[in-house]
């Protein structure tokens, strides 16, 4: 009878094992991937004006470990550019989360996407953040097909300018300094997509293509409105207009001053730290916002320590 009752006890110890096992995360670790529950996924998903890539998944499902592999490299490659979550539908704490999304199988990739904002309206008049949009991906799970369809989610705020000559009359319709990459490329990069979701509201943000950098007149409204620009544009039209480098400057037009960013590539902490030190102020979300805080407490698993209300 002792025998009986130790090895029932021993059964049910190794079943309780065994779920907890299968119950385990698959990413607490990784330092690029948000594991998400019900508590914070409104605030890290539907309160951002990023676009995130979700995965539904459950830890004893063969295809989720095929794609666990992927999806770190995913998670990796999207940092600062789009969020990259999951949700263990097997944890007890999940299963509403996942029923409220319609999850019928393992894994799913979800994305979301922001509303569009419109900047020209006044702040009362805008489109207030609300849940996204969320669209069931069915492409490829690789890693290559993946990034493409959520870098293909993400919203621009960054216009394109095929004349310098163009900036004058921006600068007098708009009280925001602006923000502006003379770039080596035609194509809008990733990067400085996500560098204006971070600082929406606070820069204009535009690119103009190296090539289309031409000579300024003397007598055009720039040099009368703003010499100081002027004299800068003027100084780097023909060197940029033929340069393999992107050149990021700020323009602060109430002041007629510039600001040079000396950086060789656009990573993101360097350009955060430029930025805010052209205008002494913070970005809203990205390096140095109170939201990447509350997103790095939340990967760390510290996410209490964070104020939640005041994002």
């Amino acid at each position: 009878m002792i025998k009986m009752w130790v090895f029932k006890v021993l059964i049910f110890f190794m079943i309780q094992c065994s779920n907890l096992v299968w119950a385990q995360n698959f990413y607490d670790e990784d330092p690029h991937l948000i594991e998400l529950t019900p508590k914070n996924f409104d605030k890290v998903i539907h309160r951002t004006n990023y676009t995130s890539v979700v995965e539904f998944y459950a830890p004893w499902c063969g295809y989720c470990k095929q794609l666990k592999p992927v999806m770190k490299k995913v998670a990796k490659k999207l940092d600062g550019i789009v969020q990259v979550a999951s949700v263990n539908c097997d944890l007890p704490k999940n299963k509403q989360l996942c029923a409220e999304h319609r999850i019928q199988g393992f894994p799913t990739l979800m994305v979301f996407r922001p509303p569009k904002i419109d900047m020209s309206k006044p702040h009362s008049q805008r489109v207030e953040l609300r849940n996204h949009a969320g669209e069931v991906y069915k492409g490829e799970r690789k890693m290559a097909p993946i990034i493409d369809f959520a870098v293909s989610r993400m919203k621009n705020y960054v216009k394109r300018l095929l004349n310098v000559n163009k900036l004058e009359e921006i600068f007098k319709k708009s009280t925001r300094p602006s923000m502006v990459l003379f770039s080596k490329k035609d194509k809008l990069s990733p990067v400085y997509k996500s560098i204006a979701l971070d600082w929406l509201g606070v820069f204009n943000c535009f690119i103009i293509p190296n090539g289309k950098l031409d000579s300024l007149s003397s007598d055009d409204n720039l040099a009368k409105s703003y010499p100081n620009i002027y004299g800068f544009l003027q100084s780097i039209a023909h060197d940029q207009k033929n340069s393999e480098k992107s050149l990021l400057v700020v323009f602060d037009p109430h002041n007629d001053q510039y600001h040079v960013f000396q950086g060789d590539s656009l990573v993101k902490p360097q350009v955060s730290k430029f930025l805010t030190g052209s205008i002494g102020r913070n970005p809203q979300e990205g390096p140095g916002s109170k939201r990447q805080q509350f997103v790095d407490a939340v990967k760390s698993g510290k996410n209490k320590r964070v104020n939640h209300d005041e994002l």
